[in-house]
């Protein structure tokens, strides 16, 4: 098994999901890589956190590692492996920004993010992307769909105009329920991914350390 290379803690992690039409997302994914459904129903999640603590496995925590990062996200599989696909990350630092770019060819974005938690409020803001504001709630969750939407432990990309897998270490999600007070959604429109969603299923996690094993070629 390979060595991780890169370790992260997420801290403040929020999943916003929804439903989107299959046939719209399928149109939008690379073609190597397949839809995954809960229960017949395509998802799409917002996903804004605070990252830190960032080093490789031959370094302590690099001086610049902490930033706010806002991704958009939906689930795949590749020769039935499940696995997670990213639209964008978004991050509010272009140094870290361009080394993900660089070493793991992930599509990163600069973006000027707003992230805070006040009274158990969780408020985000992304110029002319995102405006959002979920309730933070007591209660711990752990159903199916929070465990297909957390659960997952690769994530995929096209390099070259092949399918690179990248394998992530994690613990279980200790999860709570979240509710929207209110959302205004620019940000899955850039991507072609313009919905009207009648549901949103929210959860938060306080923190988790994550570590990513070398993205893999030719898989």
């Amino acid at each position: 098994m390979a060595q991780w290379i890169i370790q992260q803690k997420w801290s403040d992690v929020l999943f916003v999901s929804f439903e989107v039409d299959y046939d719209l997302l399928r149109s939008e994914l690379p073609k190597d890589l397949e839809v995954d459904t809960f229960n017949g129903k395509a998802y799409l999640s917002i996903v804004p956190f605070v990252m830190s603590d960032i080093r490789f496995f031959f370094t302590p925590p690099l001086p610049f590692s902490k930033l706010s990062e806002l991704n958009l996200r939906t689930y795949v599989r590749y020769k039935n492996k499940p696995g997670i696909y990213f639209f964008t990350l978004d991050s509010d630092h272009r140094l870290g920004n361009f080394l993900a770019q660089k070493i793991f060819n992930l599509p990163y974005r600069y973006a000027i993010l707003d992230i805070n938690i006040d009274n158990n409020v969780y408020n985000v803001q992304s110029k002319n992307s995102l405006s959002l504001k979920v309730r933070i709630k007591d209660k711990k969750i752990k159903t199916d769909l929070s465990n297909w939407i957390a659960e997952r432990y690769c994530l995929y990309n096209i390099v070259d105009e092949k399918v690179s897998r990248g394998d992530v270490l994690h613990p279980t999600w200790n999860l709570k329920e979240a509710e929207v007070i209110n959302i205004d959604d620019q940000f899955s429109k850039q991507f072609n991914l313009d919905v009207c969603p009648t549901q949103y299923h929210c959860f938060y996690s306080k923190e988790i350390n994550v570590r990513f094993r070398p993205f893999l070629c030719n898989i």
